[in-house]
């Protein structure tokens, strides 16, 4: 099966990561290299879009290549490299925002090729200002089958650029306190309906160590609906990354493993199961080192584990 093409936009990051194992100051992340990360594990071949300050270090560079990311559609400006410091309650589902520098991502506009624009496979809007989202997504081929994430903080301070961003995608990933703020309602399951009803056809709303929720809403209007459990892993050190890795891994997977242009339920349910099992991962070490020494077989081997935890007959890979 020749793999469907893969588009990941987002950020490039200098975090500081405080939590209860720790603190871990100046190291990489960004939502576009977890995904990026991810999705290697799943498909053949992706493309990531974004951009760094001149402050980047060379040797991440070198690391992530190495790893099989490429960084031929990354620019490199002058200025600072965006930079986000986070802080994780001893219940680590919650955390804070303590800093957040935007710096060179704050004047760059993406501008896509136009061998990416005609694009009929996967495009995945990671965590970026909705503003950007929608100014990526806006440049992709109509027919791709589009995914998005989102940020608290974002969905409150751009609630219109937040509608229009889930008016234009295919599928929508919050987490339980992100889809709750943007549905006002203390309820995760009317909060997934109610992503439904602001235009995609499939919402999923995370809830950290206890799973995710997948929703679908079908032609007739008609709900299909789907729990998958985390996988369970012995010590938590740092979840940072972990829904950007689960965007990436759910996307690589679609990427290489769907039959059509536009995922069947059963596919998406497959998905769903490799996100968490490689999400979970991330939460071992701080940043993403956990991921770049994750191999292809130990992921599918945690995949096969959740897989019979969730009670999931259907094999996940052809």
């Amino acid at each position: 099966m020749t793999p469907a093409p893969l588009i990941i936009y987002g950020t490039i990051a200098i975090d500081t990561l405080i939590t209860p194992n720790g603190r871990a100051d100046a190291v990489a992340g960004g939502s576009g290299i977890y995904a990026a990360l991810a999705a290697r594990l799943m498909c053949d071949a992706h493309t990531l879009i974004g951009v760094v300050g001149d402050d980047y270090p060379a040797a991440w560079q070198e690391l992530y290549e190495s790893a099989g990311i490429s960084f031929q559609h990354i620019a490199r400006l002058p200025g600072s490299t965006f930079a986000w410091t986070g802080q994780y309650e001893q219940d680590m589902n919650l955390r804070t925002t303590l800093k957040t520098t935007e710096g060179v991502q704050a004047l760059w506009r993406p501008e896509l090729p136009m061998d990416l624009r005609r694009c009929e496979g996967i495009v995945v809007a990671a965590n970026v200002t909705p503003p950007l989202q929608v100014a990526m997504l806006s440049q992709c081929n109509p027919s791709a089958f589009k995914l998005a994430d989102f940020m608290k903080s974002w969905i409150i301070r751009e609630p219109d650029y937040t509608r229009k961003l889930l008016s234009s995608v295919d599928a929508a990933l919050m987490n339980d306190e992100e889809a709750c703020e943007f549905s006002q309602t203390d309820d995760p399951y009317a909060a997934g309906l109610a992503l439904l009803r602001a235009g995609p056809s499939y919402a999923i709303v995370k809830h950290g160590s206890e799973g995710s929720d997948l929703y679908h809403r079908r032609d007739d209007g008609r709900i299909d609906f789907f729990h998958c459990p985390a996988l369970h892993i012995e010590h938590a050190v740092d979840p940072t990354g972990a829904g950007d890795t689960y965007l990436g891994a759910l996307a690589g997977y679609l990427s290489k493993y769907m039959k059509g242009s536009r995922p069947m339920w059963e596919e998406m349910q497959k998905s769903v199961l490799c996100a968490s099992a490689v999400a979970a991962c991330t939460c071992e070490t701080f940043g993403t080192d956990g991921l770049v020494r994750l191999s292809r077989d130990e992921a599918k081997r945690r995949i096969a584990t959740l897989t019979n935890q969730a009670g999931f007959i259907q094999p996940i890979f052809d």
